[in-house]
């Protein structure tokens, strides 16, 4: 019995002597971690002050902006969310919402990169090596703005400055059933430019693939397209040429402005679709240039012959091939010197092409060239040897001169009008149910007088190879 008491004893012994004096309890001393409850992000995002009807000016429900911390590493992202009158926030992994996926704990400190893509709520982000890219690339202006943070008592807060990066201007085009880039722009004043990725530290990368010479797409927004790029190291001072080409490539309309400045942060309201300010282009369209007393019945192309678009200078002839193309006219010495002297001629790039714009009181047109001169065959003989051309130069002159006929020069056509009136029983051609005269053929009315026309037999007029029917007009009793 003693010896177990003893044993007892001892054993407590032991234990007694390995037990350390308790310090006073202190809070403070606890482990400081996320685990002990979620990180709450108290941001908020200032909309830069626009005071303009061509772009957005203040936050809308369902705006988003990506936020990327210095000391997350990629594809973990913040994304803020607008429901209309507040922001909420979802970390990300990826395209995966993922609580705590950034791993912030207190005490953590860094920057915060804030991006919004006004056309890119929807975009996830992914890694690419070390720099977080969007899964589409959008070819408009952006919003961005940094911010340095701290994580305090398991809380983010502060307010970013939005603002757009220097020398983005931005065009808007009413149109109230616009569609997500339809319709492109171009501008050689202004570089398409979107973000190409964020990199680790924060820094914005723009894209560097296209230049002037390309189109800006557009983007639908309110009632109308909104087009944005940057402005090149070179502009064109106040003169202007915007080409506006359907998706599809059906249609094409230009625009040429002067007196017009564009500059860092400009917002610029272009006519809206359909409005006559847009002139279409094309290898079937024609414009008229009228200034005090030129010729009402002379149209010109608004291309050279067989090409689809303006800037394009296509292929080149000999004098007497130029003049004889099926159904071809070229203008005279006379009508070249008429839009010389009435006519402003700028010179200025599209798509990358130099060349003039002749304006006249109500219209334009472009004449394209390539590389330091070109020149444009005229119906005007010189000599039995010789022709007219119209030289144009990059450096701003233009003016007539000859040359041998077997110089190859470039087309330009224009369309002569002119009237042609048929009356019953003088016609000098035709049959009693046809008439024709000067290549325009009407069939169905008879060519003698007091002929009677009845409905079912329908009239149908037609035009000789060369020659457009611009209208009809009958008069009768």
């Amino acid at each position: 019995m003693k010896k177990y008491v003893f044993s007892i004893f001892a054993i407590l012994a032991v234990i007694s002597c390995t037990v350390e004096p308790l310090e006073p309890f202190n809070e403070g001393d606890l482990p400081q971690s996320s685990t002990v409850g979620p990180i709450v992000f108290d941001l908020q995002a200032n909309h830069p002050d626009i005071q303009t009807k061509a772009v957005k000016s203040g936050w809308e429900a369902g705006d988003a902006i990506f936020v990327f911390f210095n000391k997350a590493q990629a594809p973990k992202f913040l994304k803020m969310s607008y429901d209309g009158s507040a922001w909420t926030t979802s970390e990300f992994n990826g395209d995966t919402a993922t609580p705590g996926a950034l791993g912030l704990s207190n005490g953590d400190s860094g920057t915060m990169r804030a991006v919004f893509l006004p056309f890119g709520s929807d975009a996830t982000v992914s890694a690419s090596g070390t720099n977080f890219v969007f899964n589409k690339t959008y070819y408009a202006y952006y919003l961005t703005a940094t911010l340095d943070y701290t994580v305090i008592n398991n809380r983010v807060s502060g307010a970013f400055d939005m603002a757009v990066p220097d020398n983005y201007v931005q065009f808007f085009v009413e149109d109230a059933g616009a569609v997500d880039e339809a319709y492109s722009l171009g501008c050689d004043a202004v570089i398409p430019v979107g973000v190409a990725s964020i990199s680790a530290n924060g820094t914005v990368n723009e894209t560097t693939g296209k230049t002037a010479a390309d189109d800006m797409p557009g983007y639908a927004y309110s009632v109308g397209y909104l087009f944005s790029g940057k402005l090149g190291s070179w502009g064109y001072g106040q003169s202007y040429y915007f080409a506006k080409t359907k998706a599809d490539g059906t249609e094409r309309h230009d625009y040429f402005v002067t007196g017009k400045t564009l500059a860092s942060h400009s917002s610029v309201k272009l006519p809206a679709n359909g409005d006559s300010k847009w002139q279409a282009v094309g290898n079937d369209k024609l414009v008229q240039l009228t200034y005090e007393g030129s010729d009402s019945n002379l149209w010109w192309n608004t291309c050279n012959y067989g090409q689809s678009v303006p800037e394009s200078l296509g292929s080149f002839y000999k004098f007497d091939a130029a003049n004889s193309i099926d159904g071809v006219t070229l203008p005279s010495k006379d009508q070249y010197a008429a839009i010389e002297s009435n006519c402003k001629w700028t010179i200025i790039s599209i798509h990358g092409h130099w060349g003039f714009v002749i304006k006249s009181d109500t219209g334009f047109l472009f004449l394209p060239g390539e590389g330091s001169e070109s020149y444009y065959w005229t119906s005007t003989e010189h000599w039995s040897d010789q022709g007219y051309s119209y030289d144009i130069k990059k450096n701003g002159n233009h003016f007539g001169n000859y040359y041998t006929r077997q110089y190859e020069f470039a087309v330009r056509p224009v369309l002569n009008y002119g009237s042609v009136t048929f009356n019953a029983g003088t016609v000098e051609e035709g049959d009693s149910g046809t008439m024709v005269k000067n290549g325009i053929t009407v069939t169905g009315i008879s060519n003698v007088e007091n002929a009677s026309y009845y409905e079912t037999y329908g009239i149908t007029v037609s035009a000789e190879a060369g020659k457009l029917i611009r209208s009809i007009t009958i008069t009768c009793t």
